[in-house]
């Protein structure tokens, strides 16, 4: 059944084309004339099949191209020297088919491109192909799975439609930075915007909006977040993602005064004697002046203690400052507090929102009608460094413990760009 990916934006139809045949060598699968001329007739009929289309407006009817490709596809099928080539271009055929509507064919597609993916795991191009394939099929997780792994391969002359085609699977999969990292990487090879930029350029950028460091925000308007088995909540003003284990009990606030927090409550800890003992995790932000510093900003809040040790807690950051804090006068009756402050500053990266996007699929529309869709729209980055304090509020009594959670949630469930 064809998903009507294309709805997404009316104009983007042009851009959104396979034609990864041009990109294929034939010498590396026949030198037969018979076999030449049908790769020919394949390249000179793109317009007509490398895209779906709900209506069909050309002057040659489409059973023809229906019948010729699958004609191909048998005859290049039959061939013995079956190298990634050779599936590569019997899966762009299986795709032009598919664009069709003849449906039996998806199945073909994934399984060529997958063989031509096992003849060579270092060759970009399959994945590429395969990655295209899944985001014009609304399948945006696996697109860009496929994308992301096609560009550590990329040679070092890369092709501006493999950028194209990227920007084209971020922008299906609501992912407007990576949308955007694509069009310039067009615009470093070629000096000039690329064909779906032309198309759309102006209205991914707009769909990100600006945020100001001297302004209030609700909560509503800092965080996004999806559930699981791990909640995933987002700040892309922040430049941040959580993942958040199910059992644990998260409370946002609003922002205000160029700061905000995150506090979390992970389920309690038994000591020695048997007694529930309550942790928190808190993370907490601010915006900062021309002026500000680091140091300053984590001394305002370790200052009170009177045993602060600085540690080297990790090495993730280039831009770090950690403390040991131990207060015998606090949780008296539980060891006393033994907690950890880890101070981060991170400046604004060039693409904001990359480490912290993830694919949105799209619901399916009516069989045999096209959908429309208007991409969501998303606050950008504080254009400004930003601090995170990052504490660990527990004590003597659960110390190893909550530490060691803590550490995981710092190596594995937190995201700063």
């Amino acid at each position: 059944m064809k998903k009507g990916i294309f709805a997404v934006l009316a104009t983007v139809s042009a851009a959104a084309a396979i034609a990864n045949v041009k990109f294929i060598d034939l010498a590396k699968i026949s030198n037969d004339p018979k076999l030449v001329a049908a790769f020919n007739y394949i390249k000179q009929n793109l317009p007509f099949y490398d895209h779906w289309t709900s209506d069909w407006t050309y002057n040659r009817p489409k059973t023809e191209f229906i019948v010729k490709l699958e004609e191909n596809y048998t005859l290049f099928s039959r061939l013995d020297n079956k190298n990634e080539e050779h599936f590569l271009l019997l899966g762009d055929i299986a795709a032009y088919l598919y664009n069709l509507n003849d449906s039996a064919f998806y199945s073909k597609v994934l399984d060529n491109y997958q063989l031509a993916i096992k003849k060579n795991k270092e060759d970009f191009r399959a994945y590429w192909f395969i990655g295209y394939f899944y985001a014009v099929s609304n399948s945006p997780a696996e697109a860009v799975a496929n994308f992301l792994t096609a560009q550590q391969l990329l040679p070092d002359q890369q092709p501006p439609a493999f950028w194209n085609d990227y920007a084209f699977a971020a922008l299906v999969a609501n992912m407007p930075s990576h949308c955007l990292f694509a069009m310039e990487k067009i615009r470093k090879i070629t000096g000039e915007p690329g064909e779906l930029e032309s198309q759309v350029g102006k209205v991914v950028r707009q769909r990100v909006v600006g945020v100001s460091k001297d302004s209030s925000y609700s909560k509503k308007d800092l965080w996004t977040g999806t559930k699981g088995r791990k909640s995933t909540f987002i700040s892309r003003p922040l430049g941040i993602k959580i993942l958040v284990d199910s059992s644990w009990i998260v409370s946002l606030y609003n922002y205000a005064n160029r700061q905000t927090a995150f506090v979390l409550t992970p389920p309690t800890i038994p000591n020695k004697e048997g007694t529930e003992i309550h942790y928190t995790i808190a993370l907490i932000m601010k915006v900062a002046n021309d002026t500000d510093e680091l140091e300053h900003f984590i001394d305002n809040f370790v200052a009170q203690y009177p045993y602060k040790n600085k540690i080297a807690f990790s090495r993730r950051f280039d831009k770090m400052v950690a403390y040991e804090i131990k207060d015998k006068t606090m949780y008296a009756g539980i060891g006393g507090a033994h907690s950890y402050m880890v101070g981060i500053e991170r400046d604004a990266p060039q693409f904001p929102g990359l480490l912290l996007e993830n694919p949105a699929t799209l619901p399916e529309g009516s069989a045999g009608k096209v959908t429309f869709y208007a991409p969501s729209g998303s606050r950008g980055r504080f254009k400004e460094r930003i601090f995170y304090a990052i504490v660990l509020d527990s004590c003597e009594d659960i110390h190893d413990q909550s530490l060691a959670i803590f550490k995981t949630f710092f190596d594995n469930q937190v995201i700063i760009e």
